[in-house]
């Protein structure tokens, strides 16, 4: 594997891009991202477009969500037993196959909201098994020295998706139709399974052996080994409660600029584009600082301006000060998930990291799952504020006793 020297001046993101496999990597990471996120608003706005209903928006979302949870957990041991490269491969392979035959659903007008339904199902079950793999990738392409880097400019990839794919989503749509934005997902999917092709694994790489165990066995100490360290305990306990609300106020985003900022497909884009600049923002700063910003302390900064964000959001019926919200939103929101998904990727062993992943992402789709249903059956009878203010304070409640214990957990971090 050749490297070109890194530039020091961009800091930990010249040490990210000296790594051939990290350029070639990023290729199809950041294709497939952003065509995912212009699929996920066209799936989303059609599901509303078809029935109006809050409620419909939640099964369109659960459908993404439930086989995350089920299957997630068994994913997480077949990556630990088998070639993540090679499942990889498979799933991206799958869910290449899946976005033409969306395609060809909406091109021959049978795509009314039950294939939408079943087809959103079909996803979910893809990549239930393609993220535990896909997390367990880049500790097997990447140098260790670059590890840590690599992962935030990696991230820095999907909040790029989030800025860019509404925009160019609600681009689209207007422009060319539905079918168009399905058809660019489908190029995403693409670009992705020739980059993980043309991946090169280091000479040292070595698989690491089998557990021998069972697969409940090996489900049961991979959610173990995940809960043994009380920082990741109180990371995860306090990730999982933020995400409820800030996903569940994700799903419901089309009712939410429907409904409170009466706007269209465009103000769709505009907020969504909006949480992605800023997140990209965070995402580069932390990718640049590298380790010096590895810390519990601004996970929980970023938490309490994520809520702060989310009732902000729920007092305003204006447009622009929604997306300038949004902006602070995703700062905060990014802040929040790539610390936590740096000390994680950084602490756990190589044998357990698929299982681990798996249990993490399970989580927080769960997470996603009760927020979805309980903010959209909520909402259908009192609207979006309610829920998602009550969402805010129990968030809160979780957040200050973890605030006030901050310094105990700061000495344990890894």
């Amino acid at each position: 594997m050749t490297t070109k020297e890194p530039n020091t001046k961009l800091g930990g993101i010249g040490r990210a891009y000296a790594d051939r496999n990290f350029r070639v990597y990023s290729v199809g990471a950041i294709a497939s991202w952003i065509s995912f996120f212009v699929q996920l608003v066209a799936v989303e706005w059609l599901a509303w477009q078809l029935t109006g209903s809050t409620l419909w928006l939640a099964v369109i979302g659960l459908m993404d969500i439930l086989p995350n949870i089920v299957l997630m957990p068994f994913a997480g041991a077949l990556a630990d037993r088998y070639d993540r490269h090679r499942i990889m491969i498979i799933t991206s392979s799958l869910a290449l196959i899946q976005s033409v035959v969306l395609v060809t659903a909406a091109l021959t007008g049978w795509l009314t909201i039950l294939p939408l339904a079943v087809l959103t199902l079909a996803h979910g079950v893809i990549i239930s098994f393609m993220v535990p793999a896909m997390f367990g990738t880049l500790p097997r392409f990447i140098a260790p020295k670059a590890l840590s880097s690599a992962i935030a400019v990696s991230s820095s990839y999907t909040q790029l998706a989030i800025f860019a794919g509404p925009a160019l989503a609600g681009w689209i749509i207007l422009g060319y139709g539905i079918e168009t934005a399905f058809a660019v997902n489908a190029a995403g999917y693409l670009l992705l399974v020739v980059s993980f092709l043309l991946l090169k694994t280091p000479d040292t790489y070595k698989q690491p052996d089998a557990s021998g165990l069972s697969y409940m066995a090996d489900i049961k100490h991979g959610i173990l080994y995940l809960f043994q360290n009380p920082v990741l305990t109180w990371l995860l306990t306090l990730n999982f409660v933020t995400h409820i609300v800030a996903s569940g106020f994700h799903h419901m985003a089309p009712a939410y600029v429907d409904t409170i900022l009466d706007e269209g497909v465009i103000g769709l884009s505009t907020i969504l584009s909006a949480f992605g600049a800023g997140a990209i923002l965070s995402a580069l700063w932390l990718a640049h600082r590298g380790d010096a910003v590895v810390r519990i302390d601004l996970v929980l900064f970023g938490v309490l301006v994520v809520i702060a964000a989310l009732a902000g959001l729920m007092m305003t019926t204006s447009l622009y000060v929604a997306a300038a919200i949004c902006v602070i939103f995703g700062c905060a929101a990014e802040l929040r998930r790539t610390i936590t998904m740096t000390i994680i990727q950084t602490t756990v062993d190589e044998s357990v990291r698929g299982r681990v992943m798996g249990t993490y992402f399970m989580l927080a789709q769960l997470a996603a799952g009760i927020g979805t249903v309980s903010i959209g059956t909520v909402a259908e009878h009192h609207g979006l504020r309610l829920p998602v203010l009550i969402g805010c304070a129990i968030v809160l409640a979780v957040w200050a006793p973890i605030f006030l214990k901050r310094k105990s957990l700061l000495r344990l971090t890894p």
